[in-house]
C-alpha cells in the first residue's frame, strides 16, 4: 500500500521529498500511551513461540490479525510517526506524512484494535509533549478517517495540552467500533472537557461540502482560538471516493482543501499519518494530493459547488451547542441562509447505491476484516437459490430449521405495538414516519396470534436520535421489575427464527447468518435462572428479558441492559420523549389494540416520557 502511494510520488516528481528509511519506537515512548501487557503481546506475538496460538489470541480482539511479522511493523510503524514527528518540531522537517502500516488511531492503551497495534499518532503526540526541549506545550490532532479514533480520544481524554477532533461515520453508534465513544456528546473530562470534539455523521454518502461544512463551523474557528504549536493527522483514507468500506465520497481536492486550512496554523507544522484504506487508488491519489498542498508546489486546483446534506447541518449545529460552553466562538447560531444552502437527504437504503464502490449506508462493519467481501444481503435474496436443474431450492442455515419449530411471545413495548410496523420486521418494508426500510425476516409468515398483557416494568424514553425514526427518543423498558410500574405489551406469537432475525434487525444492520445470537440453550438458560441474557457486544435492544409465559410459551422482550439504564439516568445516554411520528405509532398501535383511547394512549406516553427513571 505505502508502496503504491510512495511509486505515484515519485512518478510525480516530487523531489522536494525527503524519503527517510523507517525506525523502531523504543518501549520507553511506547509506554507512555500503552500497558507493560500490551507492549509484551505485540513485542511478543511475531515470536516462534507464538505460531499455534496466534490466529487463537487475534480472535479475542475486536478486528486484528496477527502473523509473523506483526510486531516488526507494529514498531516501525510508530516509531516512523515518533521520528518526523520530532524533526518537524525540531525545524528540520517544514512538514511531514508518515506512509505506514498497521495504522493506529484505534489501539487503546492495553487492546489492540480494528488493524491497529500500537497507537502511532498518540506515541508520537506523548513523546512531543514530554520532551520540554523542542517547545510543544500543545498540539492539535485531527483525524479524519471514516471510522472514530477511539484510541486516540481515550488515551487524550482528560489532556488540556491535546485538542482532538474527529470527523467520523457514526451511524447513530451502530458505525464501527459501534459505540458511544464517537458521539458528539463525548467532550472529554476533567481538565480536557472540551477539549475532545466528535463530529458524527449520521450516514453515509458525505462528500467534500460536508466535511468542508466541519471544517469551517467547528474544527477552524477552534482552532483558532487554541493556536497548537504542531498539528498531528491521522490520515485515513477510508472516506475517499472509490473506498469500498467507507461509503463518503471525499475527492482529492476536498482532502487538499481540508489540509490547506490547517496550514494556517503552527506555522504549517503539519505530522501526517496514514490510518486506514482500502482502495490503492483511492489512497494514493489522495496522498498525493495532500503531498502537494504540503510542499506547497502549487495552487489548488478543484471545485465544488455541491451543498452538505441536511443531516450534516444539524450533526454540525449539535456540537457546536454542546462546546459552546468551552469555545464561546460557537455559540453564535448558524444563519438559515447558510444552513438552507443543503443537498437532498439522504435516502438510506440498500439500493440506493449509485456504483459499484458504495456501500449501503445502514451497514455496520462489526469486522472490518470482513466487511469487504461480506457486504449484507437481504434475507429475501437468501430465501432461494437456483440448482442445476434450474428449480428453486431453499439456502438456509441448519439453526433455522431447529429454531422454526419453536414459538416464543415477542413482547413489544415502543413501536412495534403498531402491527403494521412489526410487520415491517417480518415482511420487510416501512410504515408512515420511518425514515428506513426493514430488510425484513427469511420467514416472512405473520404472527400466529396477538395477545395484549400489562406487566410490572417502567417504560421510558431515551436517545434523541435514530436512523428509522430521525430526531427524538424511541422506548425502552427497564430490566427489572417494579410492582409499582406498568407497561402495556402487545405480545405476538413468532417463532424462535424470526425472533432472531428480529433481534438482528433491532441491533445491527450487518448480519452473521451462520448461527443464532439466541438459540435454545439461551432460551434455557433464561426460563431457568431468570435473568436477562446479553446477546450482543453492542445494540439498544440487546438484552433479552424473560416476562414468563403465556399458554406454556415463554414471553421473551429486547431492551436495554442495567448499566444502560445507569448511564440513561447519570445524563451520559439522553433521556428524550418521542417524535411526534414516532409518538403517533405507538398511538396506533394502543388504539388499536383497544387498550386505550387516543387521549389516553397520548397520556400514557407523555407520563412515561416525563416521568424521572
Amino acid at each position: 500500500m505505502g508502496l503504491k502511494t510512495e511509486e505515484l510520488l515519485i512518478d510525480e516528481g516530487k523531489t522536494e521529498c525527503v524519503v527517510l528509511s523507517a525506525k523502531e519506537a523504543e518501549d520507553k515512548y511506547i509506554a507512555a500511551v500503552h500497558t507493560k501487557n500490551h507492549i509484551d503481546l505485540i513485542k511478543s506475538i511475531s515470536s516462534k513461540k507464538f505460531d499455534s496460538r496466534r490466529e487463537r489470541i487475534a480472535a479475542k480482539y475486536n478486528s486484528i490479525y496477527f502473523n509473523e511479522g506483526s510486531s516488526e511493523a507494529a514498531y516501525l510503524a510508530a516509531g516512523s510517526v515518533l521520528e518526523v514527528a520530532e524533526k518537524v518540531a525540531k525545524g528540520e522537517l517544514d512538514s511531514a506524512f508518515a506512509i505506514v502500516r498497521p495504522p493506529g488511531h484505534h489501539a487503546e492503551e492495553n487492546e489492540p484494535m480494528g488493524f491497529c497495534l500500537h497507537n502511532n499518532v498518540a506515541v508520537a503526540t506523548s513523546f512531543l509533549l514530554n520532551k520540554r526541549e523542542l517547545g510543544i506545550k500543545k498540539i492539535l490532532i485531527v483525524d479524519w478517517d471514516v471510522h472514530h479514533g477511539n484510541g486516540t480520544q481515550k488515551m487524550f481524554w482528560k489532556d488540556p495540552r491535546v485538542l482532538f477532533f474527529s470527523v467520523h461515520r457514526y451511524d447513530f453508534g451502530t458505525f464501527y467500533p459501534a459505540s458511544e465513544d464517537g458521539s458528539h456528546i463525548m467532550i472529554g473530562k476533567g481538565p480536557g472537557a472540551g477539549y475532545n470534539i466528535n463530529v458524527p455523521w449520521e450516514s453515509g454518502r458525505c462528500g467534500d461540502a460536508d466535511y468542508i461544512a466541519a471544517w469551517d463551523h467547528v474544527l477552524i474557528p477552534v482552532a483558532k482560538e487554541f493556536s497548537p504549536d504542531i498539528i498531528m493527522i491521522s490520515a485515513g483514507f477510508d472516506a475517499a471516493v472509490g473506498d469500498p468500506l467507507g461509503g463518503c465520497r471525499i475527492t482529492p481536492y476536498g482532502y487538499s482543501v481540508m489540509l490547506k486550512k490547517l496550514m494556517e496554523f503552527a506555522e504549517g507544522k503539519i505530522v501526517m499519518a496514514l490510518e486506514g484504506g482500502y482502495n490503492l487508488d483511492s489512497i494514493a491519489n489522495s496522498v498525493l494530493a495532500c503531498v502537494e498542498v504540503l510542499v506547497e508546489e502549487k495552487p489548488l486546483s478543484g471545485s465544488s459547488e455541491a451543498y452538505p446534506f441536511e443531516s450534516t447541518w444539524r450533526v454540525i449545529q449539535a456540537v457546536r451547542e454542546k462546546l459552546s460552553p468551552f469555545w464561546p466562538i460557537l455559540k453564535f447560531e448558524l444563519s438559515k441562509k447558510l444552513t438552507d444552502g443543503k443537498a437532498p437527504p439522504i435516502q438510506i437504503s440498500c439500493s440506493d447505491s449509485d456504483g459499484e464502490n458504495d456501500i449501503c449506508a445502514n451497514i455496520v462493519s462489526e469486522d472490518l476484516e470482513k466487511a469487504v467481501q461480506d457486504i449484507l444481503q437481504p434475507f429475501s435474496e437468501l430465501r432461494v437459490g437456483i440448482n442445476s436443474n434450474d428449480e428453486v431450492s431453499t439456502v438456509s442455515a441448519p439453526w433455522r430449521l431447529e429454531l422454526s419449530k419453536i414459538d416464543v411471545w415477542y413482547a413489544t413495548f415502543g413501536s412495534n405495538m403498531c402491527k403494521s410496523r412489526f410487520l415491517c420486521y417480518i415482511q420487510g418494508g416501512q410504515v408512515e414516519g420511518m425514515r428506513k426500510a426493514c430488510a425484513g425476516s427469511l420467514d416472512k409468515s405473520p404472527p400466529k396470534e396477538i395477545l395484549w398483557k400489562t406487566v410490572p416494568h417502567r417504560l421510558f424514553f431515551g436517545r434523541d436520535q435514530t436512523k428509522t425514526w430521525g430526531p427524538g427518543g424511541v422506548a425502552f423498558l427497564h430490566p427489572e421489575s417494579n410492582s409499582q410500574n406498568r407497561a402495556y405489551m402487545c405480545l405476538y406469537r413468532i417463532t424462535l427464527e424470526q425472533f432472531n432475525d428480529v433481534l438482528l434487525q433491532e441491533n445491527v444492520s450487518r448480519f452473521d447468518l451462520s448461527s443464532p445470537v439466541f438459540d435454545l440453550t439461551d432460551l434455557d438458560s433464561i426460563m431457568e435462572k431468570g435473568k436477562p441474557v446479553e446477546v450482543l457486544e453492542r445494540g439498544w435492544y440487546r438484552n433479552v428479558v424473560h416476562l414468563g409465559n403465556e399458554s406454556g410459551i415463554p414471553i421473551l422482550t429486547m431492551t436495554c441492559t442495567l448499566s444502560d439504564v445507569e448511564s440513561f439516568k447519570s445524563g451520559l445516554h439522553p433521556l428524550c420523549a418521542p417524535a411526534k411520528e414516532y409518538a403517533d405509532t405507538l398511538v396506533r398501535g394502543l388504539v388499536g389494540g383497544n387498550q386505550f383511547s387516543e387521549e389516553e394512549a397520548m397520556a400514557y406516553i407523555l407520563e412515561a416520557s416525563t416521568n424521572p427513571l
